[in-house]
């Protein structure tokens, strides 16, 4: 294993956060089994508030519950159906928080101890402070889910520590509109929900940073933080190997380095990082395609430059090859997302 990295079958993740997904799936009248099919996952770990799953079996869960759920909204109601409770120590922590800028930095900070394949960054500026979602998941169906939960879960679990009906002032959607996009508008009323964007972010104003939670406790808070610190701790550094490979392609936005240098700032060998890229359903190849499109809807969409110079920001000499790239990534031509600006 790449150092600091974890595998698809370390047990990291709560099996408490999974029970839900169960739980909403025999309320549908799916059976324990049919779900479980193939997971090996002892049902006794979903009463069990210490269990971890392996992210192996996360994904097969997964993938039985989107083949038997037979709703495309399954992703908000699962993230409208987490609670605080399902975070353990890092719940009772965020509890405690005096407000919800206390609460957002230590989900940063300690999100690894919920679910090692979810990141998300937040960048707080004067009036606006964007939530991003930074995961990617090269499994199209979980990534989409992922997403639908992560914008469901942040803003009822803001509602519930301040006990307010706050709402976002716009949220960014990284995939085309649905048939059902109507549903969206249903979770987040009188919110402009943006499709096809460089990201999936949820925008607030910064000044609801300030709010204060409902059940602030700041000597709970220290105690709660320092346990989440010496769990981590006994943890080790544990990060996906696609984050560490998407963070060095950034890192020089343009000038992307061949395998073997990303492989070089590692610490190990082309063929292990290749493998270890193979582990988790993904390439190389995939991950720089991602930038590049990321990039690309974001020059698009927020500036005026020719197509030409964004082809050569993000590395293609010639435009026709951007041009056919971008179809392929997006389905879509770049004007398509320059004219929707």
């Amino acid at each position: 294993m790449i150092r600091g990295t974890w595998s698809l079958n370390e047990p990291l993740v709560p099996a408490n956060i999974s029970a839900i997904m169960v739980r909403m799936g025999q309320e549908k009248g799916i059976s324990q089994d049919a779900l479980l099919e193939n997971t090996q996952i002892d049902p006794a770990a979903f009463s069990d508030p210490k269990a971890r799953l392996t992210y192996q079996q996360v994904i097969i869960l997964t993938n039985n519950m989107l083949k038997l759920y037979d709703a495309p909204t399954l992703g908000l109601e699962l993230g409208n159906a987490i609670n605080i409770n399902q975070f353990g120590m890092l719940g009772y922590a965020i509890l405690s928080c005096a407000n919800l800028r206390q609460a957002l930095n230590l989900g940063l900070k300690y999100h690894v101890l919920i679910d090692p394949a979810f990141n998300f960054e937040v960048s707080e500026q004067e009036d606006i402070t964007s939530v991003r979602l930074t995961s990617h998941i090269p499994i199209e169906s979980i990534y989409n889910l992922l997403s639908d939960v992560f914008l469901t879960n942040f803003i009822s679990l803001g509602q519930f520590l301040t006990g307010l009906d706050l709402m976002p002032k716009a949220i960014n959607i990284n995939r085309s509109k649905p048939d059902y996009f109507e549903v969206y508008q249903e979770y987040f009323p009188n919110c402009p929900i943006h499709w096809d964007q460089p990201r999936t972010e949820i925008l607030i104003d910064s000044s609801l940073l300030d709010t204060p939670t409902t059940l602030a406790d700041e000597a709970t808070a220290k105690m709660a933080e320092s346990q989440c610190a010496d769990i981590l701790s006994r943890m080790g550094p544990r990060e996906g190997i696609v984050v560490k490979v998407r963070r060095i392609l950034l890192s020089n936005p343009g000038h992307f380095p061949p395998i073997e240098t990303v492989a070089s700032h590692l610490a190990t060998s082309t063929r292990t990082l290749s493998r270890s890229l193979q582990e988790v359903s993904t390439s190389y190849q995939k991950i720089l395609d991602e930038v590049r499109k990321e990039m690309a809807i974001e020059y698009l969409k927020t500036s005026n430059l020719p197509i030409e110079e964004i082809a050569a920001l993000i590395g293609y000499n010639d435009p026709s090859n951007f041009r056919k790239a971008f179809k392929r990534w997006t389905g879509q031509p770049p004007s398509y997302y320059r004219a929707s600006k």
